[in-house]
């Protein structure tokens, strides 16, 4: 039989077993709206990946106390699948070689067990140590999430034998034990109150060959059945990552597929190690990085969402100080956004191992919140901090958004995210494929070719703006939407292959950018806001219908993310020019950025944070009627307000109570 009909054949069984056992049927969530709560990726700081076959309760104890004394109160735990399912193979000789002829228990060939476990291939001593684990977990007060296939762990596989020669996303053999192994380990663990929610794997996007989205998709299906078929009480988190469009690369892992399939859908972010990010890590760029992205994925997918994995390399990027600096703001902004909890890689520094994949020279051996000797960074006293600081605070309302921002990748992400918050706008995300949600302005950035957008969708958006929305275009030099012209009464007049630098004036202000070619437009009828150094017309206003259309003729978001400094400009004001939002509280300092998150008509919270490496000191503005009754923060003494002045550290943030006064209150 056909290797992937079996798969399919296997999961569209395990679907209807659940029967009721989908994802509405979990019982509480995983994390609260409002709150966050900030964890570890856990391996024991003495034996790491062998910490289950070299088992040291007291060593592991002392982590978690270690642990407790910072805020953490999250753990990623990972039960390693060859010492915990340790089956081989055995085969015959002759012309029979390649045929399985049984399998057995351990290298030393036992033969399994006739218990539940043993019909399973489990070791009932490795199920009772993480048993013993849970119990140590629920003492220090730490929630778990198990990741029960971990095949894959920093760059090594770590498959059972009998498997190891088999792919697990389409091999029958290592499907049919995949969920042997589910069913027991589920059910035999279920019980542990520390247990707050289960995951296929650890990156499982990294330990099969899949060929195709479909492949992922059912392989997915059949593994999140299978432990809701065990556990319909707990959530089940899905694969990390976010790829919203199928371009021709052709993801395989689709963020859509993984959103229908999943309870919460997580992110693993790395971007900013180094060489992927120009800037300095206190700058803007990295402190809405992890909140960005994270952000998207959760409107994108229509799942909530966390920050699963996130960590520094001390050694390339920044010292310990500076990244525990880099760590506050971060946090600050992923509250604020609703992200609900960080969990970081990892707790321990790996540098005392020399197993494999220690021994190797891929791994970075350093990214613990603690050294090896469970001696913590100093991000591991600003976690804690911060931690302690939100868990003291009520839950935080939404904030709500402005406008929604059409992007077909993280990079315009994080871009229109960055521009957003520096013009006072609230981003929402859409990809373009997706359903066109109701929004009275919406952003089209970097428009390459047709933007990723179906003929529908497109037609869609202009109908929205004929309507009354208001919508902005950031053209890409190779964009071809049809209709353009009659959209936006401005049409390329020819172009060259010569890199250009752009300089132009929009009255107030001025920007100078490098793009790859030189193209020339007029205007056929629309307003001219902006000219080039050469007097050519780059940024247009037009009526269409009821709505109102502004088009920049350069790829502003891209230029400004691959550029060294790219938001250390005045390009957010051609944000605030298509949408100029009425500010409740404003700093007046681009980077100082505020959020609002209403709890009624007369009262707010404010969120505000100083996404810069410069100290803020200032006397904000609050909108009429309105005053700053109450504030709170996590480091008073990077953080006050005191006589209507507001001073803030560099990547630090402070909590207001906004309230209305007596006679402005309904």
């Amino acid at each position: 039989m056909n290797k992937f009909k079996y798969i399919a054949m296997l999961s569209v069984a395990a679907l209807f077993a659940c029967g009721a056992f989908a994802a509405d049927a979990v019982s509480k969530p995983l994390f609260e709206d409002g709150r966050f709560e900030f964890g570890v990726n856990y391996w024991a700081s003495e034996t790491a990946t062998r910490m289950w076959r070299d088992w040291r309760p007291e060593s592991i104890e002392k982590d978690l106390a270690t642990l407790e004394a910072h805020g953490v109160t999250v753990l990623r735990v990972f039960p390693t699948w060859s010492d915990f399912q340790p089956i081989v193979e055995i085969h015959a000789a002759g012309n029979r070689f390649a045929d399985q002829k049984e399998t057995r228990f351990t290298l030393d060939e036992l033969p399994l067990p006739d218990t539940p476990a043993g019909r399973a291939g489990v070791d009932e001593k490795m199920l009772g140590r993480f048993a013993e684990f849970c119990d140590m977990a629920e003492r220090h007060g730490m929630k778990l999430i198990v990741p029960i296939l971990t095949g894959h762990m920093t760059f090594r596989l770590f498959l059972p034998p009998a498997l190891e020669n088999r792919d697990p996303q389409s091999d029958p053999v290592a499907l049919e034990w995949e969920a042997k192994f589910i069913e027991c380990f589920v059910n035999a663990l279920k019980g542990k109150k520390a247990i707050a929610a289960w995951e296929s794997g650890n990156e499982t996007r990294w330990f099969g060959d899949i060929q195709s989205r479909a492949q992922a998709a059912v392989w997915l299906r059949y593994i999140h059945n299978q432990i809701r078929l065990a556990d319909p009480t707990r959530p089940v988190i899905g694969v990390d990552g976010m790829n919203v469009i199928e371009p021709k690369t052709k993801p395989k892992w689709h963020l859509n597929d993984i959103a229908e399939l999943s309870d919460w859908v997580p992110h693993h972010l790395y971007g900013n190690w180094s060489r992927r990010s120009p800037d300095a890590i206190d700058s803007v760029r990295d402190a809405l990085f992890v909140a960005s992205r994270n952000a998207a994925v959760e409107a994108m997918g229509g799942k909530p969402t966390f920050n699963e994995e996130h960590g520094i390399r001390y050694a390339e990027i920044a010292s310990p100080e500076k990244c525990a600096q880099y760590l506050r703001g971060a946090l600050w902004n992923c509250w604020a956004a609703n992200i609900r909890a960080m969990v970081w890689w990892c707790a321990f520094d790996q540098d005392n191992q020399t197993c494999a994949p220690y021994e190797w020279p891929e791994p970075c051996l350093e990214l613990g919140l603690f050294r090896s000797n469970r001696a913590p960074y100093p991000s591991a006293g600003a976690a804690a901090a911060f931690a302690r600081f939100a868990a003291s605070q009520p839950a935080l309302p939404k904030a709500k958004p402005d406008a929604v921002f059409i992007v077909p990748d993280e990079e315009m992400v994080h871009a229109t995210c960055v521009l957003a918050r520096q013009a006072g706008i609230m981003p929402d995300w859409q990809a373009p494929d997706g359903r066109l949600k109701d929004a009275k302005t919406y952003f089209l950035p970097s428009v390459k070719e047709r933007g990723f957008m179906t003929a529908s969708g497109w037609n869609a958006l202009r109908a929205k703006v004929e309507n009354g929305a208001t919508l902005y275009l950031s053209l890409d030099e190779s964009c071809f939407l049809p209709g353009l012209a009659a959209l936006c009464r401005m049409q390329v007049v020819s172009r060259t292959s010569a890199p250009q630098t752009v300089k132009a004036d929009f009255g107030g202000f001025s920007l100078s950018l490098r793009r790859p070619t030189s193209p020339v437009y007029e205007s056929v009828g629309a307003e001219v806001l902006a000219k080039d150094g050469n007097g050519s017309p780059i940024f247009f206003r037009n009526r269409y219908g009821k709505g109102t259309v502004y088009t920049l003729c350069l790829p502003l978001e891209r230029l400004l993310h691959g550029a060294v400094g790219g938001y250390d400009c005045d390009a957010w004001r051609i944000y605030k020019t298509v949408l100029d939002v009425p500010q409740l509280f404003s700093a007046g300092s681009r980077d100082v950025m505020a959020s609002v998150h209403r709890e009624s008509d007369s009262k707010a919270f404010v969120v505000v944070v100083n996404n810069s490496p410069r100290p803020f000191e200032g006397r904000p503005a609050v909108a009429d009627g309105w005053r700053v009754t109450a504030s709170a923060t996590d480091a008073p003494e990077r953080a006050s307000v005191k006589d209507g002045t507001l001073r803030l550290d560099a990547n630090s943030g402070i909590l207001l109570t906004v309230e209305a006064n007596s006679n402005n209150r309904k």
